[in-house]
């Protein structure tokens, strides 16, 4: 039986994890559903997606349980209903900082709908080794086995990461590699390899595998629109409204608002808000 989410516990849970200097936290979700658990596609090695649990960083300001309702929305697109218990936490090592991530289970408000989203990626699981199978080399059990869903850093994360810190302080940059960082774009190795820029020329690779080093990062947002206006980049009018935006506050590069807005679903237009508190200075 999982402990129970109490105001107590999740105040020990913050202030333990300071006192033993770890400041930055994270939260997942297993969200359960017909004795499944959720698993969503966050990220790709060599095009085959990486299963894990829903999760996200704590933002400044954020409660555990506000940073667990955000990240489950933004991931997922649906909405707690209840914090049903706590499982543990896991610590990974990330740009030389760990990361604690405390993994809750909760229930979710008709889960059954995001077999009716075509942009999320995702499956459920009800055997405990096939999960492990997927999470880890090793056989886990209990806690252990939800927590090894929070993988560790990928070539992904690590990119992701270098674009952070080349537009860190720059709000309309940031804001717009955050958006980016939401849409399916850094997962396509044709967006990536043609639009994002590092040292010595297109490509953070420069058309070679992953070192897993990304020092300095940069998008090529005019020459990717380019490419999706001419049809080079191909893809759904969700995923081209969303770079559109991204683009224009990254570069001012002019956008037609009530082309790029309509038809875009709830979760996205709560992508988009955010994104504007973020360029004008109010951070989420």
């Amino acid at each position: 039986m999982t402990p129970a989410v109490t105001d107590s516990l999740l105040h020990e849970l913050v202030t333990g994890s300071h006192a033993e200097g770890t400041t930055c936290l994270a939260v997942a979700a297993a969200i359960e559903h017909h004795d499944c658990t959720l698993l969503v596609a966050s990220a790709y090695d060599d095009f085959e997606p990486v299963w894990q649990l829903p999760s996200d960083l704590v933002l400044p300001g954020e409660t555990l349980i506000l940073g667990l309702y955000r990240a489950v929305s933004v991931a997922t697109g649906l909405d707690i209903i209840d914090v049903t218990g706590y499982l543990g936490h896991h610590d990974r090592l990330i740009n030389d900082e760990v990361v604690r991530t405390f993994v809750f289970t909760v229930t979710a408000d008709d889960p059954d709908r995001l077999c009716r989203r075509a942009n999320i990626s995702h499956r459920w699981t009800s055997d405990p080794v096939t999960a492990c199978d997927i999470f880890s080399e090793n056989h886990l059990s209990g806690t252990a086995l939800l927590a090894a869903g929070l993988i560790s850093a990928t070539p992904m994360e690590q990119l992701s990461a270098a674009l952070r810190a080349n537009a860190k302080g720059l709000l309309c940059t940031e804001a717009a590699i955050e958006l980016l960082l939401e849409q399916p774009w850094l997962h396509r190795r044709d967006f990536v390899d043609n639009f994002v820029s590092g040292p010595g020329g297109t490509g953070p690779h420069n058309g070679q595998e992953p070192t897993g080093s990304f020092d300095a990062v940069f998008v090529d947002w005019a020459g990717a629109l380019a490419a999706l206006d001419s049809g080079r980049l191909p893809c759904s009018s969700t995923e081209g409204q969303m770079l559109r935006i991204a683009a224009g506050l990254a570069e001012g590069i002019p956008i037609d608002l009530r082309h790029v807005l309509i038809g875009l679903d709830a979760t996205n237009i709560r992508l988009v808000s955010q994104t504007i508190y973020h360029a004008t200075g109010h951070r989420p």
